[in-house]
C-alpha cells in the first residue's frame, strides 16, 4: 500500500481501477518539404483549422454544461483563429520548408515555453489549452486518432502527466468518476470543467505515472486529496465504510431539506452558501438555503486575456441574484493582487503578494477597474436582494474610501436615470487583526460583518495555512482567534448589525455548536455541508449557550479545545 497528497479538484470520494493514459506522441517527419510543396502545406494547415473549429462548434451546439464553461471552448476557438499563431504556422511552411506537423508542433511548442518562461500563474494555467489545440491540430493533420479510447467504465480511473479541458470533457461524457495527473492546479480551465462535470479529481501528483500500474486498485480522496494505491484490507475496509456511511448520511441530512434551522429554544440562525462559480448555482438553489453568504467574483478575472465588461458581470450578476430571489446574495468585491492580474495590468511583481497590494487595496489603487464591478453590481441589483462586501479591509478610513467610490456610481445612475437598489448594504470582510480589533468603529460606518476566518487565522498567528511545515501552528480556534471573533460580534451587537463567518470554520462541525453558542445569527458554509450544518444547529440548545457565554476565550488553549473537543462533542457527533 502506497499513500500519495496532491490538490483536490473536486470533493468526494471513488474507489476505482486505474488505467494509464500516457502522453501523446507524433511521429512528425523532420524532413524538409520542396518549394512545390508549400502551397499544398498550407491548404492542409487551412483544412485542419476549420475541422478542429468545426468540432469546437458542434461541441458548444449540442454540450448541456452551462455558458460559464462554453467561454473555455470559445477561448479555444480563438486560439485556433489567433492570426499571429497563424501566420507563424504559415511562415514555418514558407520560410523553414517545414511540413504543416512539423510548422504547427514548433509553433505551438515556442509558445508554450513562452508562457512557461514568464512565471505568471495566469499564463502558466493558460499553456494546457495551447497545447490541446496544438495536439489536436497534429493528430488531424497526420490523419490519426485525436486521443485515447475512453471506455465508458465508471470504476476506472484514468492516470495522465497533464489533463487538457477537451480530455475532461471526454471523461465526463463517457460516465468517468475520477481521474488523477500528475500535473495541473486548482483554478486551471481543466479544473473549472471537473467540478462543473462533477468528477473527483486530484492533481498535482508527481511521479504518479511512475507509481502507478494499470490495474492497481485506487482510492481517491477528493476530500483531503489523498490518493491511496493498492489499499491493504483494513485501509479498504475503511474506505467502503467511509463511502457508504457518506451516501447514507447525505440521503439522512437531505431531510433537513424542510426543518427550520433553529436551536432548541427556537433561535433562527440562517444558513447561507459560499460560491465560487456560476455553474454551482443550480445546486445551491435546490439546497433551499437562506440565500448566499459569499460569492467570490475572482473567477472572472482569471485565465482571461482581458478583463470583465461591465456588461458581462452584469448579467452575470443579474441572473445570480434573479435566480436566489427573495433570498439575499452578498457578492464580494474581485480580492486579488497585481500577481493575478499582471498580463492584464501594467502592475510591477511584489516580493510578497499576500501581503501586498490585494483586495480593496487594489480596488482602491485602480479606481475604473473597481468601478466598473460596482456599477454592474448595482444594475444588476434591481433583479433580486443584493449586498456588497469589501475584502481586505483594515479600518473604518479604507471602508469609508470603497464606499465613497460605490456613492459616486449612485449619484451617476441618479444622473443617467439607471435602475438600481438604493437601499443595497455594504459590508465588510473581517479577516485581518486590525478589522477585529477596530470593528467598534466599523461597525459605526458598515452594514454588516462578514468573519473570514481562513485568512484571519492565519495573519492573526502569522502562519501560512498552505504551508506543510507550520501547519501545526495553524490553529483555528486558538484563544488569540476566538477573542477577535467574540469582540467582532460584541460591537457590531452594539450597532445592531448582522454578522456573518463564511470561512472554512463555519463548514466544520466541530465549530458550529461554537458560533451558536456565541450568539452567531448567521453562517455561511460550503454547500456540500449545508444539511449537516443545518443539522447541528437543530441540536443545540440554552444549555450550550450559557456553557460558551461564561467561557473565557482569553485562557489557555487546553481549556479552549476541552470545551470544544469534549464538552460540547455531544451537539455535533451524530
Amino acid at each position: 500500500m502506497q499513500i500519495m497528497h496532491g490538490v483536490a479538484v473536486n470533493s468526494g470520494l471513488h474507489i476505482g481501477t486505474a488505467k494509464i493514459i500516457n502522453p501523446k506522441s507524433y511521429n512528425i517527419t523532420h524532413k524538409y518539404i520542396s518549394e512545390g510543396q508549400i502551397s499544398e502545406e498550407e491548404t492542409r494547415f487551412e483544412l485542419a483549422l476549420h475541422h478542429i473549429e468545426q468540432d469546437i462548434l458542434n461541441y458548444l451546439n449540442s454540450s448541456d454544461i452551462n455558458e460559464s464553461d462554453k467561454d473555455i471552448f470559445r477561448t479555444h476557438m480563438l486560439i485556433l483563429q489567433d492570426p499571429d499563431i497563424n501566420i507563424r504556422v504559415i511562415n514555418g511552411i514558407r520560410d523553414k520548408l517545414y511540413s504543416a506537423a512539423q510548422a504547427v508542433y514548433s509553433t505551438y511548442e515556442e509558445i508554450a515555453k513562452q508562457f512557461q518562461d514568464l512565471e505568471n500563474e495566469f499564463f502558466a494555467l493558460r499553456v494546457t489549452d495551447y497545447k490541446d489545440i496544438g495536439n489536436r491540430l497534429i493528430a488531424q493533420l497526420l490523419d490519426e486518432v485525436t486521443a485515447d479510447v475512453i471506455e465508458s467504465d465508471a470504476d476506472i480511473v484514468y492516470l495522465m502527466r497533464e489533463i487538457t479541458p477537451s480530455m475532461v470533457t471526454r471523461l465526463g461524457k463517457n460516465g468517468i468518476k475520477a481521474y488523477c495527473a500528475e500535473k495541473g492546479s486548482l483554478n486551471s480551465h481543466c479544473s473549472i470543467l471537473t467540478r462543473a462535470l462533477n468528477i473527483v479529481a486530484i492533481v498535482s501528483l508527481p511521479s504518479v505515472m511512475t507509481t502507478v500500474r494499470d490495474g492497481d486498485l485506487l482510492v481517491i480522496d477528493g476530500f483531503d486529496g489523498i490518493l491511496t494505491i493498492n489499499p491493504d484490507s483494513r485501509t479498504l475496509d475503511y474506505y467502503h465504510q467511509l463511502q457508504n456511511k457518506y451516501i447514507s448520511k447525505q440521503a439522512e441530512l437531505s431531510l433537513q431539506r424542510d426543518l427550520n434551522s433553529e436551536t432548541i429554544s427556537g433561535r433562527k440562525i440562517d444558513v447561507r452558501a459560499n460560491i465560487e462559480l456560476p455553474e454551482e448555482l443550480d445546486a445551491i438553489v435546490e439546497l433551499g438555503c437562506d440565500g448566499i453568504g459569499l460569492f467570490r467574483t475572482e473567477f472572472l478575472y482569471l485565465n482571461r486575456d482581458k478583463l470583465p465588461s461591465e456588461e458581462e458581470q452584469t448579467e452575470i450578476y443579474r441572473d445570480l441574484l434573479s435566480k436566489m430571489a427573495p433570498q439575499p446574495v452578498t457578492i464580494r468585491t474581485f480580492d486579488l493582487g497585481g500577481d493575478k492580474l499582471s498580463h492584464l495590468l501594467n502592475v510591477g511583481k511584489e516580493d510578497n503578494p499576500n501581503l501586498g497590494n490585494r483586495g480593496i487595496r487594489f480596488s482602491l489603487a485602480h479606481p475604473e477597474l473597481f468601478r466598473t464591478q460596482i456599477r454592474a453590481i448595482l444594475k444588476a441589483s434591481v433583479a433580486g436582494s443584493a449586498k456588497i462586501m469589501f475584502p481586505m479591509v483594515i479600518d473604518a478610513a479604507d471602508f469609508i474610501a470603497a464606499k465613497s467610490i460605490v456613492f459616486e456610481c449612485m449619484q451617476q445612475f441618479e444622473m443617467d436615470e439607471v435602475a438600481y437598489d438604493h437601499e443595497i448594504p455594504l459590508g465588510v470582510m473581517i479577516e485581518i487583526p486590525s478589522a477585529a480589533l477596530c470593528s467598534a468603529d466599523l461597525a459605526e460606518v458598515a452594514d454588516f460583518f462578514s468573519i473570514g476566518t481562513n485568512d484571519l487565522v492565519q495573519y492573526t498567528l502569522a502562519v501560512d495555512r498552505n504551508n506543510d511545515a507550520v501547519s501545526k501552528y495553524y490553529v483555528q480556534h486558538h484563544p488569540a482567534v476566538l477573542s477577535l471573533i467574540r469582540q467582532t460580534l460584541s460591537n457590531a451587537k452594539a450597532e445592531n448589525i448582522p454578522v456573518s463567518i463564511c470561512g472554512e470554520m463555519a463548514s466544520m462541525p466541530e465549530y458550529i455548536p461554537l458560533f451558536c453558542g456565541m450568539g452567531m445569527r448567521e453562517l455561511s458554509v460550503n454547500p456540500n455541508r449545508y444539511f449537516q450544518v443545518k443539522a447541528i444547529i437543530r441540536k443545540c440548545d440554552e444549555k450550550l449557550d450559557e456553557m460558551v457565554q461564561n467561557f473565557d476565550f482569553s485562557s489557555s488553549l487546553k481549556a479552549v479545545e476541552k470545551l470544544i473537543f469534549q464538552d460540547m462533542k455531544a451537539y455535533y457527533d451524530f
